[in-house]
C-alpha cells in the first residue's frame, strides 16, 4: 500500500510539472560566423503556415525568439493560444503591418533553413 502512495505522488508531481510547462520543450540554435550571430530559441511548439510566411500557431504558453545580428522578433502565446509579436525591444502586438510581415516571413524562411520546422 505504501507503494501506492509514491507512485500516485509520483504521477501527481509529473502531472503539475506538465501542466505548468516546468521542464518542457526548450531548444536553442545558435550560429556564428563571418562576425554574424543567429540565435533562434523556442519554448513549446512553433507551427509555421504553409506558405513559409508566418507562425500558425505556438502551443499554449510557448514563445520563440529569432535574433539575426541587429533584429529580432519575439513571438509568444498565451493561455488560450493567441499570438502576440514584439520586434526589436517594441511594444506588443497581435496585428502586424505590412513591413513587419515582410519581416516575419523573412525570419520564418531563415529559421526554416536552418533546421526548425514545425518543432
Amino acid at each position: 500500500m505504501k507503494k501506492l502512495g509514491y507512485v500516485l505522488v509520483v504521477i501527481g508531481v509529473i502531472a503539475l510539472l506538465d501542466a505548468c510547462h516546468i521542464g518542457g520543450r526548450h531548444t536553442v540554435i545558435v550560429e556564428n560566423g563571418n562576425g554574424k550571430e543567429r540565435r533562434i530559441e523556442y519554448w513549446g511548439h512553433v507551427y509555421f503556415t504553409a506558405d513559409s510566411s508566418g507562425i500558425s500557431r505556438i502551443s499554449p504558453n510557448g514563445k520563440v525568439k529569432y535574433k539575426n545580428d541587429d533584429f529580432e522578433i519575439i513571438a509568444e502565446s498565451d493561455y488560450n493560444g493567441r499570438i502576440s509579436y514584439q520586434f526589436n525591444d517594441g511594444e506588443k502586438k497581435k496585428e502586424l503591418d505590412a513591413d513587419e510581415k515582410v519581416s516575419l516571413a523573412r525570419a520564418v524562411r531563415d529559421m526554416m533553413k536552418v533546421g526548425h520546422n514545425n518543432k
